[in-house]
């Protein structure tokens, strides 16, 4: 028995063209003939009072425009999201072990996850002193901004 294709395209098409119909927006600047307000009084009724819903019916005359993107001939020279910084910090280790992931929160509240392959060990509640370095590997060392862990010195 051959399937109807033909009949359900044709359905589908017609239930595509019906969803557009009623999606059309009423912003387009034009109203249905049936929903258009009409602006003259007949000569038999009396000239009726604006009302509320007539005036809020109206479109603002100074409506605000949408924002847009503006496209730059050039890209930027520095970086336009915000970077983690790099140096020395100073802070408390938050997870400690033998490497080569260590968690450390630094003295103004900021969190890190720390990548080292050097395998120094550091016990929870170590003050240190890292260098760290932005890191394109892409691993899971914790909870805080991923940063490389070049140099550590133990505060005492």
């Amino acid at each position: 028995m051959r399937a109807r294709p033909p009949y359900r395209i044709a359905l589908a098409l017609t239930a595509v063209a019906i969803v557009a119909g009623c999606a059309s927006s009423p912003s387009s600047g034009t109203l249905p003939a049936s929903s258009a307000p009409s602006t003259a009084p007949s000569p038999d009724t009396p000239s009726p009072e604006p009302s509320a819903e007539a005036s809020s019916a109206e479109a603002p005359s100074a409506a605000t425009p949408l924002p847009t993107i503006t496209l730059t001939k050039k890209p930027p020279k520095e970086p336009t999201d915000p970077q983690p910084s790099t140096g020395w910090v100073t802070g408390m280790v938050t997870r400690g072990g033998k490497g080569p992931c260590y968690g450390m929160i630094t003295d103004d509240g900021q969190r890190y996850a720390l990548y080292s392959t050097e395998g120094v060990e550091l016990a929870k509640g170590d003050r240190i002193k890292a260098h760290l370095e932005t890191t394109m590997l892409r691993i899971y060392c914790g909870p805080g901004t991923l940063m490389a862990m070049t140099e550590v010195e133990q505060i005492k």
